[in-house]
């Protein structure tokens, strides 16, 4: 299936010829052009088509830093650099105008001037506007070249902007504008068709959801079967309503268990980027029912349902009522609703851990669960109530677990907290280095 990604393109009007010509190359690709010689633009022209296009292209850093901000987070975003064939053009021209020793630069950092001095075995010095030029007046600008070429014998100007260029040049100083070449452009462009691509690929990712209803005892309190097969009616109807949001596709794989299929950019977006399941306290409030949930990412329809399925059995693990995540690099993330979720390889592969965890009687995923914890809050001490959320056992067993931890001096007790006036203190573990 092909791929047709919607590019917009913000930017001066001399640059559409150019670029159109280096879109010509990539048929994939759409453009959707918006241009000004007036910069401010570049802002309203952003926030005009971040919800029409799949990413943006500037046409340089300047218009790209006035309109960072109305930028999509989720949005790729690129912008042609000033440097490589752009940076040998411009001095080429000035080769060709005058002889010079000493260039004054704004708007290109000053490596890719050293590397493009070295290879050409250049000996020229310079000076250059250690400011983003975006955020200062033309006036400042000129004012600082003309300064430059007062003082420095033999001096010559590169200027990111055509302001600055057509105000030196009635000035009769000599300058050049520096701009990309269409090789600069169809490098960019190549890095835009890449990443867009993945991500729309990854959009397009298969995903498979199971659904596990964790109280099956419900079933008995119906006396007849009308009765019960209303009730799996009531359990369906609020799934499909769930599902329908992703334009997924729901089927029952028995009277607990359901299946989902749907794409990775539909789940990513009603689930606000994996941070929130309403489906699980709905099913709590209309039908005092609790859901596991286990959802599977995959490049294919096997691999998500295998995802999938492991993913409902960490749910379940856990305690149940919550949804967990296996992604198609086999990396769990979970519990969805949790304000802060750890993630952790599904199977634990680290010989040092596994063999730590085989010498002293315990569960290396334990172990890997209880230091993706300490990770994620990236603060080295918890108590027993946090290790149970996290391992999904109860606050005895985890109070087990530390006890076989302490024997085997792999954590210690670094303090006390108490919460409330009533109870004792609860006592806060480290993991030792």
């Amino acid at each position: 299936m092909s791929i047709h990604i919607k590019v917009g393109v913000i930017g001066p009007l001399w640059i559409r010829e150019a670029l159109q010509r280096c879109f010509d190359r990539f048929p994939s690709m759409i453009p959707i052009f918006r241009l000004s010689d007036n910069l401010i633009d570049a802002d309203v022209f952003t926030q005009e088509l971040s919800t029409q296009v799949d990413c943006l292209l500037y046409s340089g850093r300047v218009p790209y830093m006035i309109a960072r901000k109305s930028i999509p987070a989720p949005m790729p975003t690129f912008y042609i650099p000033l440097k490589g064939t752009g940076l040998y053009r411009a001095l080429y021209l000035l080769r060709r105008k005058k002889e010079w020793d000493h260039i004054s630069f704004d708007g290109i950092k000053t490596p890719f001037i050293d590397s493009v001095r070295l290879s050409l075995n250049e000996v020229f010095s310079y000076t250059f506007l250690d400011e983003t030029v975006s955020s200062s007046p033309v006036i400042e600008i000129v004012n600082y070249h003309k300064k430059i070429v007062k003082d420095v014998k033999n001096c010559v100007v590169v200027t990111s902007l055509k302001s600055v260029h057509e105000k030196l040049k009635e000035e009769g100083i000599v300058s050049e504008w520096l701009i990309p070449t269409e090789e600069d452009m169809i490098v960019i462009l190549e890095r835009l068709l890449l990443s867009t691509t993945q991500r729309k690929q990854k959009e397009m990712q298969i995903v498979f959801g199971r659904v596990y209803i964790d109280d099956t005892a419900y079933m008995k309190e119906f006396a007849t079967e009308k009765q019960l097969q209303n009730r799996n009616h009531q359990i369906y109807k609020i799934l499909f309503e769930f599902v329908e949001q992703f334009e997924g596709y729901l089927t029952t794989l028995s009277d607990y268990e359901y299946l989902f299929v749907t794409n990775r950019g539909a789940f990513e977006r009603i689930t606000e980027g994996y941070k929130s399941l309403p489906i699980l306290d709905e099913a709590k409030k209309s039908l005092n029912i609790n859901l596991s949930i286990g959802i599977g990412f995959g490049e294919s329809a096997f691999q998500a349902g295998g995802n999938a399925r492991a993913a409902v059995f960490q749910a379940k693990s856990y305690g149940g009522r919550c949804g967990f995540i296996v992604r198609e690099d086999r990396e769990v993330f979970g519990p969805i609703d949790l304000i802060a979720p750890i993630k952790y390889p599904l199977s634990v592969t680290d010989q040092n851990l596994i063999e730590k965890a085989k010498s002293i009687g315990t569960n290396a995923a334990y172990l890997e669960k209880t230091l993706s914890m300490v990770k994620r809050k990236n603060n080295n001490k918890f108590s027993a109530h946090e290790m149970a959320e996290i391992l999904g056992v109860t606050t005895r067993s985890s109070h087990r677990i530390i006890q076989t931890w302490l024997d085997a001096k792999i954590i210690e007790v670094v303090g006390v907290e108490k919460l409330t006036t009533r109870g004792r203190p609860r006592q806060i573990f480290s993991i030792k280095e």
